[in-house]
């Protein structure tokens, strides 16, 4: 026969054990609310190798000696670009000066394509033609019928030419008259027939007195003569 059946000792909790259990509890509550608050634990991936190699690997000796002193680069100035002299190349043509413009010319005169009076600069030959009148050929020149008549002292009616009939036009009535040789402002005319003193002052725009005292031979304004030469003298200035 077996004898008697003991039975297990029932082990009981003392204080000591029961503090140690709380005191590890409380410990590892401690460290798991620490490691929550800074966000976990984060694990290093290195690029090459396994996670048990970095954790093996101890951490990089520090460097011994001085460190080395870092120098921060200075901006060093733009360098100055000098234009090479040209060697052996002409220099450049300056640019020539531009033409003065031609002045505008004057407004056409028909005289100018009339032809001119031989030996008489300013003169110029009209012919006349059908339905002309010596008023009409002025005001087509422009020009006064008194220095057309002085042109042409030949004419002794002015309501009277002649198809076919030269006429002298000009802008200075004396172009057909010579020049006094010991007289400025002076002009020799030689009377015509049918020629009065009072018809010549009239065409060069004279007074009969000034033709009087001019030519102090003539004791008359009615004593000259065909042929006779006048002297026509203006006042100067």
């Amino acid at each position: 026969m077996d004898g008697p059946i003991t039975q297990p000792t029932r082990r009981t909790l003392t204080p000591a054990v029961l503090a140690s259990a709380l005191f590890v509890a409380a410990c590892a509550a401690i460290a798991i609310t620490f490691v929550t608050s800074r966000g976990g634990l984060q694990m290093p991936i290195a690029a090459s190798g396994s996670a048990v190699a970095l954790a093996t690997q101890g951490p990089p000796a520090a460097p011994t000696g001085p460190l080395p002193t870092t120098i921060a680069p200075t901006s060093s100035p733009a360098p100055i670009v000098t234009p090479a002299p040209s060697i052996g190349l002409p220099p450049s043509p300056s640019p020539s000066p531009t033409t003065a413009p031609t002045p505008a010319p004057t407004p056409f005169d028909l005289l100018f394509a009339l032809p001119p009076c031989p030996d008489q600069p300013g003169c110029y030959e009209y012919l006349i033609k059908r339905g002309d009148s010596l008023s009409g050929v002025a005001s087509r020149y422009a020009i006064p019928v008194s220095t057309v008549l002085a042109l042409n002292p030949e004419i002794t009616d002015p309501s009277t030419i002649v198809v076919g009939q030269i006429l002298y036009l000009g802008r200075d009535p004396f172009l057909r008259l010579d020049p006094c040789p010991d007289t400025v402002s002076c002009y020799l005319y030689v009377v015509r027939p049918g020629d009065r003193l009072s018809t010549i002052a009239g065409r060069f725009a004279l007074t009969v007195e000034s033709l009087l005292d001019a030519n102090p031979s003539i004791d008359d304004e009615n004593t000259i003569y065909s042929g006779q030469v006048l002297r026509l003298q203006y006042p100067e200035g």
